[in-house]
């Protein structure tokens, strides 16, 4: 399938991506997730029944199977 990116000459490919979000304040990792991924510019494509087990996920019942630090960075504005 070729890349949905306007312009981009990729061809879309089947790979396992590590997809970061937030739930209630906390942030979740969730790795070994499949995906369609762009090689030439990273454009990313979820199936919908990746995306309804993502939504139905919870993590206060799920068992982790690993844990990742969480950092915060203290930048100044530039001007």
């Amino acid at each position: 399938m070729k890349c949905l990116v306007q312009g981009c000459p990729g061809e879309m490919e089947a790979r396992r991506i590590i997809h970061t979000f937030v739930r209630g304040g906390k942030p979740i990792v969730v790795q070994d997730l499949p995906a369609l991924v762009c090689p030439i510019c990273g454009y990313t494509v979820l199936d919908l029944q990746v995306l309804d087990s993502l939504f139905l996920f919870d993590p206060e019942t799920a068992e982790p199977v690993g844990q990742a630090p969480v950092f915060r960075l203290s930048l100044t504005p530039v001007t």
